[in-house]
């Protein structure tokens, strides 16, 4: 089925930065189908730079069901909603950046948060949670590029649940890994160990921990969750949450939000 002309522009038009890993054959990969017969709403060719090749692309993101995609080049941002049937261009924001925040121009809102994102259709995974506000229709995908869906290092993550068991929704269920170190809190003791992983197999040593009394439910979450962490785990990503599995339980983890959005 062929694409219109514009939507293999929006995914072909140029190279991101480093940390956008997206070659050009992956990015159109992961552009929908659009009959070439099919109306476009929304239309706005006013920004020339939207269609310049040479334009330095900043950023690209994608989502589906319904399938769209995003590409902020320097001096302008193109959407297309709804497999392509809906286009909106318009400036980038001066203050713009590759990274967590929300940043606004006209008919566009663009929130981008900490992944890792799997986009539901495939086993790809990509830096950045990205949400698109367009002229009031929202849609939700990924963007930044892809990552390795093993690697773990500069990640927060909120602890959700032990065993299958809900936590209390607070900050004192949290997982960080940073430079070969994590540390955390069930509920209650803070601590911290090394780890290592090789593929999807997690590993986590020298782990220690105050010895803070702490009354129910943490206590019982504290000393599951430690348990896990002390045998050998398996990673499993499933819709941007990840889940440490092993004959010890298992963790289930969301990415962490920060109190001041990033």
């Amino acid at each position: 089925m062929k694409r219109i002309a514009l939507l293999a522009l929006l995914l072909l038009g140029g190279c991101g930065q480093s940390a956008d890993r997206l070659t050009d054959e992956e990015a159109l990969a992961d552009a929908p189908d659009v009959p070439v017969n099919e109306p476009v709403e929304n239309v706005d060719y006013e920004s020339p730079s939207i269609v310049e090749p040479s334009s330095e692309v900043l950023y690209r993101a994608v989502g589906n069901e319904p399938g769209w995609a995003l590409l902020i080049r320097r001096d302008g941002m193109l959407y297309q909603g709804r497999y392509g049937t809906v286009r909106i261009s318009e400036v980038t924001p001066p203050g713009f950046r590759p990274e967590p925040g929300t940043y606004r121009s006209g008919r566009l809102t663009i929130t981008i948060a900490p992944g890792p994102c799997n986009d539901g259709m495939s086993d790809k995974a990509y830096r950045d949670i990205v949400t698109v506000v367009a002229a009031g229709e929202s849609a939700k995908g990924c963007g930044g590029g892809e990552v390795d869906v093993n690697q773990i290092d500069r990640s927060e993550w909120t602890v959700i649940a032990i065993n299958g068991r809900p936590t209390e929704a607070d900050s004192g269920y949290v997982l960080n890994f940073r430079n070969g170190v994590t540390s955390g809190r069930f509920g209650c003791n803070n601590f911290q160990g090394s780890y290592s992983n090789n593929g999807d197999h997690l590993f986590v040593e020298q782990l220690v921990a105050t010895e803070m009394a702490c009354g129910s439910p943490a206590s019982e979450f504290e000393r599951e969750g430690l348990a896990v962490l002390a045998s050998n785990m398996r990673m499993e990503r499933v819709a941007g949450k990840l889940r440490l599995v092993s004959e010890a339980g298992s963790i289930d983890l969301a990415p962490r939000r920060r109190e001041n959005g990033e």
